[in-house]
């Protein structure tokens, strides 16, 4: 293959990893896919600009940008480093990242105009760069053990992209040494070729792994919309019957409680339904606070709620069914120091296959609490 042919070949390189790059970052704006997606979409992009550049230069050309060229690598690897961070959820410590871009520029414009050596330049740059992806492998191994399909995999591309980093730095350090004394063109060299074959191949590796990660995502966010009531998170009807339905019923007891809140009307009619629906929010925290790991919450609509509580016997689930009625009682809603009650129907469940006769035993038992004066617990377990 020709000089020329050559360098139109190593641009598919730059070419692929930029369109890679640019769909990740539409996913974002367009799609309004995972904030990872722009910045790692972004780690694409910066970088792929350089590596454009750089195909099309000679050695002396090299020189001249290797700093400015340097900075678009070192930003994209500061960007990737946060990416893996926003994707884990754990602060980023960005000084150091900034104190490693500035040591690279200045080390390499000294090494570009005072004592020009692409050897050199190539070491500090990719050592830089691995500095760089190193910020956030602490938080990386700290959640691989318990990472789960699309997201190990992510991490694990990502440790690689790292360790490459340094790879290529020894490569250079132990190879490449003669470049500037050959006078070898480093666009054209081996070296240079079999360097893009194995970025192409991890970032197309990693791009296939993270895009599969996305639609994970994008799958569970569906689901969990399908299953929660948009207004207070809560499981919605759909939701409690497909949860339900995974609870190991016969190793535990369980109890359902049905509570309606009284006189919920009289809220939307004297401040409106925006108030109504802040009263509800909180309704359903305020659940949420009491509730243990095996128990299922739900919203069924208007000012019903339903809790499957785990308990191991009548006399516990009882006293926890009082316990968030007097919660309830004690706190106020909104900024109206609006004070809410409600009422309860409890009773036990003893398999899936009741649940619907066990919600019509509670309800009936509400309507009794209601009829009895409300703020009361109406049940009909031997206790």
């Amino acid at each position: 293959m020709n000089s020329v042919n050559t360098q139109y070949f190593i641009l598919i390189v730059p070419s692929c990893l930029f369109f890679i790059g640019l769909a990740f970052t539409f996913s974002r704006l367009i799609f309004r896919a995972d904030i990872f997606l722009l910045w790692i979409g972004l780690a694409y992009t910066i970088p792929s600009i350089a590596l454009f550049i750089q195909c099309l230069m000679t050695n002396p050309q090299l020189t001249i940008a290797a700093p400015f060229t340097a900075v678009l690598y070192l930003f994209g690897s500061w960007i990737g480093a946060y990416a893996i961070s926003v994707k884990l959820n754990t602060p980023f410590k960005h000084l150091p990242a900034l104190f490693l871009t500035v040591f690279a520029f200045i080390a390499l414009a000294y090494f570009s105009y005072v004592n020009p050596q692409i050897w050199l330049r190539l070491i500090i740059l990719n050592a830089t760069l691995g500095l760089i992806g190193l910020i956030s492998i602490p938080a990386v191994l700290k959640y691989l053990p318990t990472s789960q399909s699309f997201d190990r995999w992510i991490l694990i591309f990502y440790l690689l992209n790292v360790s490459y980093s340094f790879c290529r730095a020894l490569i250079n350090f132990i190879f490449l040494d003669s470049i500037d004394r050959d006078h070898i063109i480093l666009t054209s060299s081996t070296w240079w070729l079999l360097g893009m074959s194995v970025n192409i191949i991890l970032n197309i590796l990693f791009a296939i792994v993270i895009s599969g990660g996305a639609v994970k995502d994008v799958i569970q966010r569906l689901n969990n919309e399908r299953l929660h009531d948009p207004l207070t998170q809560l499981l919605n009807r759909r939701g409690f019957f497909e949860q339900s339905e995974k609870l190991p019923f016969n190793n535990q007891p369980y109890f359902l409680a049905c509570l309606d809140l009284d006189h919920f009307k009289s809220v939307n009619d004297t401040w409106g339904h925006y108030i109504g629906d802040q009263v509800l929010q909180k309704v359903s925290r305020v659940m949420l606070q009491h509730k243990k790991p095996n128990d299922l919450i739900a919203r069924f609509g208007g000012e019903e709620f339903i809790c499957l509580i785990a308990a191991k016997d009548a006399t516990e689930a009882l006293s926890r069914i009082k316990q968030l009625k007097v919660r309830l009682e004690q706190a106020t809603f909104t900024h109206h120091k609006i004070k809410m009650t409600a009422s309860y129907g409890l009773t036990e469940i003893h398999d899936f296959h009741e649940i619907e006769q066990a919600l019509q035993r509670a309800d009936d038992l509400l309507y009794q609490a209601k009829q009895n004066g409300r703020n009361q617990i109406s049940f009909d377990l031997v206790v």
